[in-house]
């Protein structure tokens, strides 16, 4: 499934985490490539074929503003980028579900959709597709 989507937090809330928080959680992930300029590649080789998410990281007094998402990212991903943003532990169950508390934080658009939905939407949407995969 391909996605171009822009993470944001929840109207009346801040994304908990910080530019470097984000990126020092990150970075040891396998397949990650974090600069420091914002941006991001990380290729997920464990699917077949692999997915790559391309992501750039916009951050604004201290906390993330929003993180923009473009590619073919494994569910996987997404639950870890968004555990990550929130703040949470990145150890996963096999089928482990987005919590209500990102979705209480995160809301995420569909850029070229002009829609609002929730990051357990994406998950369940990749889910899906990963299946297919």
């Amino acid at each position: 499934m391909q996605l171009f989507v822009q993470i944001h937090p929840q109207s009346g809330a801040r994304i908990p985490q910080s530019f470097e928080g984000l990126a020092d959680a990150m970075q040891g992930l396998a397949g990650m490539y974090f600069e420091m300029d914002g941006s991001f590649v990380w290729v997920d080789h464990s699917c077949s074929p692999p997915k790559q998410m391309d992501a750039m990281v916009y951050d604004c007094d201290g906390r993330l503003a929003y993180v923009e998402v473009k590619g073919h990212c494994s569910e996987r991903q997404w639950q870890l980028l968004c555990r990550a943003m929130c703040e949470l532990p990145l150890e996963l169950d096999q089928g482990t579900p987005l919590s209500a508390k990102i979705d209480n934080l995160l809301r995420v658009h569909e850029v070229g959709l002009g829609n609002w939905i929730t990051a357990s939407q994406v998950a369940a949407q990749l889910a899906c597709s990963d299946v297919r995969s």
